[in-house]
Formats: C-alpha cells, structure tokens, sequence
C-alpha cells in the first residue's frame, strides 16, 4: 500500500506583509500545533517550479508532526493567484485556512519597503504606484515580491478561495486587531481549529521591516537566484534545502539593521486611499461587515 503523503492540517495563506511570520510563529508554539521551522513560505503553492518538482519536500514539514497534532505550514503569497488556490484546493482541501488582512495603503508601502531593503527595489514609491496604475506588470516571480497594488485586492483574492474552500474552513484575521489585542485574536484563532483556546504565546514580532542593511554584498548574496537552471540544480543536489534556508535565514537576520524608510508622500498616499475604496467595499460586501479599524486608521 503506498502511503499518503503528509500535509499541513492549518495554512496560512497571506496576505503578504500583514503579520504571517509573525502569526506562524505564536501558532506554532501551541501544544497542539506543529510548524516546522523551515515551512513558513516555502513556495509550494505559488511557485510554478516548484509546484512542478511535487510534494517530497513539501509533505517532509508535516511528516514531522506528532501523532494527533495538527501540521501548521503557510505562505504570504498563497492567496495572490488563482494558481495557488486551485493547487491549494488539489493538495490540501480539508485544511483550515487563515487569512490575515491589512489596511491595503499602508500594506502596499510595507512591502514597497520590504522590496527596498533587500534591493529588489530602486525606484521612488511614487513612480513604483503611478507605474502599476498606468499598467506595469512584472514578471510572475517577481510579482510575488512587488505588484503593490495587486497585493491589497483582498475582495478578488477571496472570491476565489471561496470558490474552492467552504467558507466556515478560512477564518479571516484583521492584522490591526491582531497587533493591537493578540490574546483575543488569537483565542479566535484556536477556537475556530477546535483547540485548547486559553494558551498564550512568546508574543514577539517576527520578520519586521528594517530599513537597511550592513551589506550590499551579503544582501544580494541572501537573495540572488542562480544565475541559470544548471547552476539552480547543482546547487540543490549539494547543498540539502534544510541548510541553504537555515543559512539564508540567518544571513538575512544578521544582515538587516534599523534604518530611516522611504519617504511616503501625501500625494502618494491620497491615491492609493482613492484607488482602494471600491477595493474596501467589495470586501465589507463579500465579508458582511464594515471593517471600522480601517476607517479609523
């Protein structure tokens, strides 16, 4: 009898920069819980390649699971394309999904920020909006780190869960109540996995933004791809993924140093506030709900 591969029992799905480190984080710490260090992000779901190579080292994350423990894996871009949702709906289809939403204007200059840091980003916020809204579009890897925009239309992203998940298996997380009062959240959270709902986490904040780094070298070294597909391979083939993402990780960590952020101009901020509020009522329409910590923020 050929065993069933092993899949996460919870997923995270997004959105990008709204707290999903974090939240996997204090998840993983609950005794019924079991996330795997190196599965946050690993991008099974939203990446094509990596969809394509199948699910060993995908199924490996919750194989590690204790019996009668539910797998936990996630990520941040999960929910950012129809091709993740129906590979999500093919592998793992009974899971619990979690869905963390922010306010999409500061949203998108987080991850504008994030882009800066780890230089995958040269241009001025304003010219990096009033280019998506003239119509850039980037290519499908790199629009999973940028596409400032595209990120925060959480309604359409939704709508397309909804179609292949019942809505009572995705609980949907405002990352401004989950900053402001984890505990409540988060007893929320573990009251619609059917767990033990008292527990509290380390609440420490993972993954935070910055603003710069020691070195150009070393962040370009952290998040350089290969050069070309034979270079991508031999590298898998002599370094195990468990090393290069424990190495990259703390690189990356050691790397990232408190610095000033990229101006965010009024204007700037004014067209995002009026290129989101169709965005914003869609999703009060398709949640039936008005999210008031959006208003008043």
């Amino acid at each position: 009898m050929i065993e069933k591969p092993s899949v996460p029992d919870i997923y995270i799905i997004g959105a990008q920069k709204s707290g999903t480190t974090t939240l996997y984080d204090w998840l993983s710490q609950h005794p019924q819980i079991y996330g795997h260090p190196l599965a946050k992000d690993y991008p099974f779901f939203s990446s094509s390649q990596t969809f394509k190579e199948g699910l060993s080292q995908f199924s490996s994350f919750a194989k590690k699971a204790p019996k009668d423990i539910l797998a936990l894996g996630g990520e941040a871009n999960a929910m950012y394309s129809s091709s993740s949702i129906q590979r999500m709906q093919e592998v793992i289809p009974s899971a619990y999904l979690i869905a963390i939403l922010r306010e999409p204007v500061i949203r998108a200059y987080s991850a504008y920020t994030y882009a800066v840091e780890r230089l995958m980003e040269n241009r001025p916020f304003g010219q990096a909006i009033s280019e998506e809204l003239q119509g850039l579009t980037y290519e499908p890897a790199d629009a999973l780190q940028r596409d400032y925009l595209g990120h925060g239309h959480y309604a359409q992203q939704l709508r397309e869960v909804f179609q292949f998940f019942p809505r009572e298996r995705v609980k949907i997380v405002f990352f401004e109540n989950l900053k402001a009062d984890p505990t409540t959240e988060l007893k929320a959270i573990f009251e619609f996995l059917d767990i033990k709902n008292d527990f509290i986490p380390n609440l420490s904040i993972r993954n935070e933004t910055k603003g710069s780094h020691r070195s150009k070298w070393l962040t370009k070294l952290t998040y350089a791809k290969p050069s070309s597909e034979k270079l991508r391979k031999l590298g898998k083939l002599l370094v195990p993924f468990s090393i290069r993402t424990s190495i990259r990780q703390k690189l990356a960590e050691f790397n990232r140093i408190e610095a000033p952020k990229p101006e965010f101009p009024d204007d700037v901020r004014s067209l995002l506030q009026e290129h989101y509020k169709k965005e914003i009522t869609a999703l009060e329409s398709l949640l039936d709900k008005e999210i008031n910590v959006w208003h008043t923020n």
